[in-house]
């Protein structure tokens, strides 16, 4: 039987790929992720089509566009993206009400992604924002370009960050 004892793993380029602390956990500071917030600074108000998350919590590898709302694989892997917001029924930013539909999608290259659409009817109530939340995963190459597109009603964002719409994703592998 053989051992390698290693505590970083290196590029010959020098960037550290991997690191094992003392107690055999496993690092990997360069594995593309990122989460993207859309940060209300007026009053509450919705925003639908294709969504652009302008503020960015961290963004590893820099493969997340806050001036188009795109993620796009830096390399071939499989990826987990998620979503997060709440819905409103116009651009205002007022409750739903009986009989909406707010819907979600994440497209790849422009294009609807079967599978992925995050759903929510409301029946019987009014004054009610939906939760719409989801998660996936996708197997990407390098180059593709993930967005949040809301096919209908508004997701809602305002000044307490409570509230903000979230996009965010990692490479798993």
């Amino acid at each position: 039987m053989s051992t390698l004892k290693v505590q970083e793993i290196q590029h010959t380029g020098g960037t550290t790929a991997q690191t094992i602390d003392s107690t055999g956990r496993i690092l990997t500071p360069a594995r593309p992720a990122f989460r993207a917030r859309i940060a209300g600074s007026t009053g509450g108000h919705g925003d639908n089509g294709t969504l652009v998350f302008e503020t960015e919590d961290f963004d590893i590898g820099g493969n997340y566009d806050t001036s188009n709302g795109k993620f796009t694989a830096p390399i071939n892997g499989i990826y987990n993206v998620g979503f997060r917001a709440i819905s409103t029924t116009n651009a205002s930013g007022s409750a739903n009400g009986d009989g909406e539909a707010a819907y979600v999608y994440f497209f790849k290259n422009g294009s609807v992604i079967e599978g992925t659409v995050f759903y929510h009817y409301i029946s019987g109530i009014t004054n009610f924002h939906a939760t719409l939340n989801g998660n996936t995963l996708l197997q990407l190459s390098a180059g593709d370009e993930i967005t949040v597109v809301v096919g209908g009603e508004f997701i809602y964002s305002d000044t307490n960050t409570y509230h903000d719409p979230v996009f965010e994703g990692f490479l798993i592998g």
